[in-house]
């Protein structure tokens, strides 16, 4: 089951913090599991309350956000997300079989919510230390959980113009992307694409034959995620693994906190320990615990995330 593990530091911009390369990694692999058997089946239950409680005091300015957005992007093209794949839009196409794995997502997204309420971020770039660990798969279904919310505009930029991964998930739409707005200036909204979930927008990578970290190195980039921030309720980054690729560093630059994936059984360790050594401890939000499993006494159905990407 896709499971996840948040707040691995609560962090205060005024506050100064130790450096994150003294995390124990075994601590906090032992701390990801036993806060899911403890609080997993409270939080399924407890979540919608939550959120709602949450949401009161951001009614006024959620909706001054939504017509921002409905505004700047009136004439933005339309695309229609591929239902075809069971597994890749769990929140979207509900399946009792993945009854746990959307509820976690839900979770997920409530917390991430009481985050902002205090925080006040309005970006997340989301990373993991390797390909194959389900972090393209976490941001497309976390994006449409925030899209349920009711004038909460979302968008998801595929900021991998190596892989270009969740372009594909979304169906592989036409240029424009993200590159050609970071290479040749593009106009925003010729290359933003309104989807047929209200609320969600996508930004896919476009085409470049530039070396993507030069891209990401020019003010293009910091312009972009200024304009977006102001758009958006959030804007949601799926950027490259962030060892041994210099564009998460220049990515995350412009992005006001950080989320990392790391997949069970297969994230080592010492990979971890390293992404969240290179990470602003000031912009860690958490740790995504992936394609974790439960036993049917706990209440949960086994999942495992099929995408990795």
């Amino acid at each position: 089951m896709s499971k996840f593990f948040n707040e691995t530091r609560t962090v205060r911009k005024t506050e100064s913090v130790p450096a994150t390369a003294n995390v124990n990694i075994q601590d906090l692999v032992s701390s990801l599991k036993q806060h899911m058997e403890s609080n997993g089946a409270a939080a399924s239950h407890s979540g919608q309350i939550d959120l709602q409680h949450l949401l009161q005091p951001l009614e006024e300015s959620n909706e001054v956000a939504s017509r921002v957005a409905a505004v700047r992007l009136e004439n933005c093209r339309s695309v229609k997300l591929p239902r075809t794949e069971e597994r890749s839009f769990l929140v979207s196409q509900y399946n009792p079989a993945m009854q746990a794995a959307v509820e976690a997502y839900r979770t997920l997204r409530t917390r991430l919510v009481k985050q902002q309420t205090r925080t006040g971020a309005r970006s997340l770039v989301i990373t993991s230390s390797a390909q194959g660990e389900g972090k393209t798969l976490t941001i497309f279904n976390l994006a449409i959980c925030y899209a349920k919310i009711e004038n909460w505009p979302v968008l998801v930029v595929d900021a991998d113009l190596r892989t270009r991964g969740l372009s594909i998930l979304a169906g592989d739409p036409e240029s424009p992307g993200l590159a050609e707005i970071l290479e040749r200036d593009c106009s925003y909204q010729s290359a933003i694409l309104r989807t047929d979930i209200p609320g969600l927008h996508i930004l896919p990578a476009g085409e470049t034959s530039a070396s993507p970290s030069e891209l990401f190195s020019g003010q293009r980039w910091k312009e972009f995620m200024g304009w977006a921030s102001e758009s958006f309720r959030l804007v949601l980054v799926d950027s490259p693994p962030a060892l041994n690729l210099a564009d998460f560093e220049l990515i995350a630059s412009s992005c006001e906190s950080v989320m990392v994936v790391a997949r069970a059984r297969k994230t080592p360790r010492e990979s971890l320990a390293k992404v969240l050594a290179q990470v602003d401890p000031r912009k860690i939000t958490g740790v995504v615990f992936n394609a974790a499993e439960e036993t049917p006494e706990n209440g949960y159905y086994r999942y495992t995330a099929k995408a990795g990407v």
